[in-house]
């Protein structure tokens, strides 16, 4: 197995320039939520030139590819989305340029553009493993498997569709999102929670008339910044709990009008140590405060995930109970180096894969700081090394019968 970890590695480096070109090409393909098609239609047409056995585009533009084993080993999935957010103000977002790294306060080469990080460098190194696979002849036990994704950005619809509709499922699962190289066992979970915020309207030359119900608002949004948020219990895997103000707005949207109602909505980072139900008691304990100090206050909180009767979306994988997670970090170790061990600080599709027993673990290249912001990119000698780690641990997971 040593000579063929040797001949992956050399693989990477002789092939170096077609891999840095193809993430370049995957980069330069626009693909925000629900427009994924084309970089789909893409990934499906190479990953057919480049000898998966199957590969087909869903019905949610998914892009499904298998490098069928021989039977007798175990299934290794490798998951990551093709979609991203807004450009916003990114100077030549989709151009791939590969530039100095300096610029970002990192050495060596970066490639440039939006998605580089998240995480279209890790869905370009499960392409590109499966055709190392492929060109070096290794004949793998079990199936090789990739799921290219639509959709994460927006709720994890894509990978829904993997599961329900498609049951392109494993025995093992990798999330490519960003980690610099070192080993994710989970994350936090996601709640978003609302707040209506009610006044009386009436003209804006006249505010004394009217309750402004974006001053009552503010003075909530106030508390949470500076009392709530920071009262929040941490958690000994899955640290401290978050809250933070994310949006608003005010009805009727006229700037001549005072404002009836207000809305806002909050994004909450949670544990098991810190509910649904918890934050929902936060929140309506401090109605009653402000209620009791200005009896012009009036507010309705929206409890989403109660509503929907979603559960704690976070998730852990239990080295204890999933020996595979030190298998994963051998062959990084094999690799790169010994990764160290820690937790997204934000949501990945990974939580589905776990709500069905199954042991998930996440690497990738990119870091988390660089996500969603203009200066997304990804080293390039990172891309490099987790296209060797990508084939290299297909080999160990899956089992190699010849090669």
């Amino acid at each position: 197995m040593r000579d063929l970890r040797e001949t992956i590695i050399d693989w990477v480096e002789e092939n170096r320039e077609d891999c840095v070109k193809f993430l370049q090409e995957v980069i330069s393909i626009p693909s925000p939520s629900f427009e994924e098609k084309q970089v789909a239609e893409f990934l499906a047409e190479k990953m057919r030139e480049y000898g998966f056995d199957t590969s087909r585009v869903d019905e949610k533009f998914d892009a499904l590819g298998t490098i069928t084993g021989s039977g007798d080993g175990r299934l290794l999935l490798l998951n990551g989305h093709i979609d991203h957010v807004p450009v916003g103000a990114m100077v030549d977002p989709y151009s791939g340029r590969l530039m100095d790294g300096a610029e970002f306060g990192v050495e060596g080469r970066v490639v440039y553009g939006r998605a580089a990080c998240d995480m279209k460098a890790a869905v370009a190194a499960m392409v590109l493993a499966g055709r190392a696979l492929k060109e070096l002849g290794v004949r793998l036990k079990g199936d090789y498997r990739v799921a290219a994704v639509a959709q994460e950005e927006v709720g994890g619809a894509g990978t829904v569709s993997t599961i329900v509709d498609s049951q392109f499922l494993a025995d093992v699962v990798l999330i490519g999102e960003a980690t610099n190289m070192e080993l994710a066992l989970g994350h936090r979970g996601s709640m978003k929670f609302g707040v209506i915020v009610k006044g009386r309207s009436c003209h804006a030359s006249a505010p004394e008339r009217g309750v402004n119900a974006l001053y009552k608002a503010d003075n909530m949004i106030q508390r949470i910044r500076e009392d709530l948020s920071h009262r929040l219990p941490s958690h000994p895997i899955y640290g401290q709990a978050s809250l933070v103000v994310t949006q608003i707005e005010v009805r009727p949207k006229a700037s001549n009008v005072v404002p009836e109602t207000c809305r806002f909505w909050m994004d909450c980072r949670n544990h098991p140590g810190f509910t649904a139900e918890n934050l929902y008691d936060e929140l309506n304990k401090m109605i009653a405060e402000i209620g009791a100090e200005d009896p012009e206050f009036e507010a309705t909180v929206i409890p989403t995930p109660l509503i929907t009767g979603r559960t704690f979306s976070g998730f852990y994988t239990d080295p204890d109970r999933h020996p595979v997670v030190e298998e994963v970090a051998k062959a990084v170790s094999e690799i790169t180096r010994v990764p160290k061990r820690s937790l997204w600080t934000f949501a990945t599709d990974g939580r589905m894969y776990s709500r069905l027993g199954l042991p998930v673990v996440g690497f990738g290249p990119g870091e988390e700081r660089f996500a969603h912001t203009q200066q997304d990119h990804v080293k390039v000698t990172d891309y490099l090394d987790t296209i060797k780690v990508y084939t290299w641990l297909a080999c160990r997971i899956c089992g190699v019968s010849e090669s």
